[in-house]
């Protein structure tokens, strides 16, 4: 995978794991096209015919183009989630500052923990709405 241990062992995996737990599909690193350039999904998970778009950031300063990742996706949510509450709270700052609607029920800002409890325990039930 393209990050560093951080992202990659301590946000990406887990997250996966905890997706397949609850039989999500998962694929890592997914080549999105926008445009002229290739991004990478970091984690897609899909059941049912709804997919989610997890972008593990440890900074807010890649969050515009996580928005075009999900949306060339055409992702149902987009699931930007951060080491730690600061970070999330830089996170949620960008989002307010973008001059492009963003819609509050298709994009969560997340802790580590807090993904890892919605996986467990809110997806399963509002999965295949």
């Amino acid at each position: 995978m393209r990050g560093r241990y951080l992202h990659n062992e301590l946000m990406v995996h887990p997250l996966a794991g905890a997706f397949d737990c609850e039989d999500w599909q998962t694929d890592l690193e997914v080549p999105i096209r926008m445009g002229e350039t290739i991004g990478f999904v970091d984690l897609v998970a899909e059941r049912e015919g709804y997919c989610i778009a997890v972008e593990a950031e440890c900074s807010a300063a890649r969050v515009e183009r996580d928005l075009d990742k999900a949306q060339a996706l055409r992702a149902d949510e987009l699931w930007i989630v951060t080491p730690t509450r600061r970070v999330a709270d830089a996170v949620q700052r960008r989002l307010g500052r973008l001059l492009i609607p963003v819609d509050p029920d298709s994009i969560c800002v997340l802790t580590q923990g807090q993904a890892l409890h919605r996986v467990t325990s809110c997806l399963p039930l509002i999965a295949g709405r």
